[in-house]
């Protein structure tokens, strides 16, 4: 667990196994080396103490590098900081899939590998879908500005084929011949489907109702999470 844990939080630092080796010496006079901190992160933890400053490295509390789940999480922000339990209790823990969505152009994700998490405020987020399955993608492409920008994240409810989800006016993640998409898409009394940007630039696409073959529809977007 905790090899895992301190792999997964030093990507999210953005630290290499080598810059991790070089901060922990600096702090510690150590000689670490980039085989070191890989052998941390394939089960040989290092002395208490380093730990403690790999914590401090990664800007975590250490109870992270051992459980991160969300029973530990709400634990240390009830003991440490009380005027922000409530805050945690109307957060969201949304998975940031591996991959990206199109907005503009076709984009792809592995839908068995998360590689983050997101935590959303729920009113940040449709109230219909606080209590539901919901995902995030980033997104690629500038076809859906200014909803939503190059490297922003789309948050959506994944809709599974049966599942009788009533298909409204609004922003999908859909599967076209062109690769995975975020767009508009208005559903037409004859059946027949448009398909939309926010980006004006990008001209509309019309599927006839009798050629809707190669249109997936994958998420129903309910918020998004934006980076400036």
């Amino acid at each position: 667990m905790f090899g895992e844990l301190l792999k997964k939080y030093r990507k999210i630092a953005g630290l290499t196994l080598e810059e991790l080796a070089q901060r922990v010496n600096e702090r510690a006079g150590t000689t670490y080396t980039k085989a070191t901190v890989r052998s941390w992160e394939k089960g040989n933890n290092p002395k208490v103490g380093i730990i403690q400053i790999i914590a401090d490295i990664l800007d975590i509390p250490v109870q992270y590098l051992f459980d991160d789940s969300d029973k530990v999480i709400n634990k240390i922000v009830a003991n440490k900081a009380p005027q922000l339990k409530q805050m945690v209790e109307h957060t969201l823990k949304v998975p940031l899939y591996d991959g990206y969505v199109g907005a503009g152009s076709g984009g792809v994700f592995d839908a068995f590998e998360v590689k983050d998490y997101l935590y959303i405020d729920y009113f940040s987020i449709d109230k219909k879908y606080t209590d539901k399955p919901i995902v995030a993608l980033t997104v690629v492409g500038d076809s859906m500005e200014p909803y939503v920008y190059d490297g922003d994240i789309v948050i959506f409810h994944p809709i599974t084929p049966g599942s009788n989800f009533p298909l409204i006016d609004g922003k999908y993640v859909i599967q076209t011949s062109n690769g995975l998409m975020v767009k508009n898409l208005t559903f037409k009394t004859n059946g027949n489907i448009v398909i939309s940007s926010c980006n004006k630039s990008y001209a509309p696409e019309e599927i006839d109702s009798n050629n809707q073959e190669q249109l997936e529809i994958l998420g129903f977007v309910v918020g998004r999470f934006l980076k400036k």
